[in-house]
């Protein structure tokens, strides 16, 4: 009989021999190597310090929605140790949780014991030599958590880093949040996009952009947005509609290099369909019904226009319990397909208002829309629905960013709305009007005056540069997009 620890051995011994074989497969594309994250950076500056005997810091979790590329991430790091820093090959394991899953069941720390054991001669307290391990989708291992802090108790010459989907946020304990460093992969942002597609990088953009919010000072944006245009004229093969198909498309690096919109349209829906068959499981027990369930309401949100909707009316819509319902998204905000906003009122009379829900890329919304057949025949008004979860989800982002302590909501009001409001704690509320096509200010005027702000921000396809007049600023979408 075929054993577990031979199953285990002979995948072990497949990994090291083929990965560093792989590597130019996995991180080139006609040739051309594929840029690298900004996280890579933070990995590499962390792997030198290790190898240099100058931090404790050897546990790392990278957590994110499928597709944003974590795995290449992974490569990308064994490609760095074993050409840059010049690590044998049987020093650095790398793991697919997922594909050993298929073939047998396994613990993440079972593994790594039998590699020390066979190819190392030695065991977790006995190891004397730099160790790297790089394991991806994680999440297959429930205990991987428990792994990692039992593999950095043991010994400091191990380097480990686990990714997986968002279910790595919620499988690891206050002993474990006290030894690892997480760093959160979220989908692209222009900036982001220019510099893996291009190799563009805008230098100081996103902190001139923060200035321009939360302080209202809009100097150092107009000096990177009017650098930022002249560069953007002089990138070879740059498109001018680059960023409407960013807008469209964009978010994953799958969609950079692929000119034609039914593929990423297929590969985005693959993504999601993968979600709710795998991943929504990893979090919570959930029956066939209500993935199902999760499909529909999916594409029940993406056809809808901004706005709370109500969990009672999303029930009867899928002819189930608004207490399935209020399940079905609590796990699909945890896999971070979707996110909600709260409105801007006291902190009591919030459990009572509907909530409004948004998608982690506008590319989602348009891809899941479009797969039904987009009911808004008004292009400007839908490029204005699409934009509107364009800022929602980069300002959701930059919210969860380690340093940045404010939180966005939108406005309750009924009349004479604006789309966000964006508050920190003991800060005044900054209101924010997102628009496509004409749009008068008297929504932001008149939030500015119930806020009692200093100032207010027009995101709007109107104004072609930053400008700020009275206390009002506008913004390009193409401009914001860079934060």
């Amino acid at each position: 009989m075929y054993e577990k620890e031979e199953i285990i051995s002979d995948y072990i011994k497949e990994e090291l021999s083929d990965v560093p074989n792989i590597l130019d497969n996995e991180l080139t594309l006609d040739g051309r190597s594929f840029e690298h994250r900004k996280e890579f950076e933070f990995i590499k500056h962390h792997i030198d310090e290790f190898l240099e005997k100058t931090t404790n810091n050897r546990y790392f979790a990278l957590p994110g929605l499928r597709g944003v590329g974590k795995t290449t991430l992974l490569y990308q790091t064994y490609e760095y140790l074993f050409k840059s820093k010049n690590i044998n090959p049987n020093q650095i394991l790398f793991i697919s949780c997922e594909n050993l899953n298929d073939i047998v069941d396994f613990k993440i720390i079972d593994v790594v014991k039998q590699f020390l054991e066979t190819y190392h001669n030695t065991t977790l307290r006995r190891l004397d030599k730099k160790i790297f391990l790089l394991i991806d989708e994680s999440q297959h291992d429930k205990k991987w958590a428990l792994s990692g802090k039992r593999i950095y108790d043991k010994t400091k010459n191990i380097f480990m880093i686990f990714t997986g989907s968002s279910a790595l946020n919620l499988e690891y304990d206050a002993d474990s949040a006290r030894r690892l460093l997480k760093e959160n992969i979220t989908p692209l942002n222009y900036n982001q996009h220019l510099k893996l597609k291009y190799n563009y990088n805008a230098a100081n953009v996103s902190a001139s952009l923060k200035k321009l919010i939360f302080e209202g000072d809009i100097t150092d944006a107009v000096s990177c947005e009017q650098q930022i245009n002249q560069d953007l004229i002089n990138i070879n093969g740059y498109s001018t509609t680059d960023w409407n198909e960013f807008l469209k498309y964009g978010g994953f690096p799958t969609s950079l290099f692929e000119n034609n919109p039914h593929i990423i349209c297929k590969n985005i829906t693959g993504m999601i369909n993968k979600v709710i068959s795998h991943d929504m499981g990893t979090i919570s027990s959930i029956t066939s019904t209500s993935q199902t369930h999760a499909n529909r309401l999916l594409r029940f949100l993406a056809l809808q226009k901004p706005g709370d909707i109500s969990q009672e009316k999303m029930g009867t819509y899928l002819g189930t319990s608004k207490g399935n319902v209020r399940n079905i998204l609590d796990i699909l905000e945890k896999t971070q397909l979707i996110f909600h906003c709260e409105p801007h009122i006291a902190s009591p009379k919030r459990s009572i208002k509907s909530w409004e829900y948004f998608f982690a890329t506008s590319s989602i919304k348009h891809i899941l829309t479009s797969s039904i057949g987009n009911l808004n025949s008004n292009k400007n008004a839908y490029l204005g629905v699409l934009l509107e979860n364009l800022v929602a989800s980069t300002l959701f982002y930059l919210s969860n960013e380690e340093g940045n302590y404010f939180t966005l909501y939108y406005d309750p009001e009924d009349r004479v709305n604006v789309d966000f409001v964006i508050q920190g704690e003991f800060q005044k509320a900054i209101p924010i009007e997102v628009s496509m096509g004409k749009k008068k200010k008297r929504q932001i005027a008149t939030a500015i005056e119930r806020y009692n702000a200093d100032y207010g921000i027009i995101i709007s396809n109107t104004t072609k540069t930053i400008a700020k007049k009275d206390n009002i600023i506008y913004l390009p979408p193409k401009t914001f997009s860079f934060l």
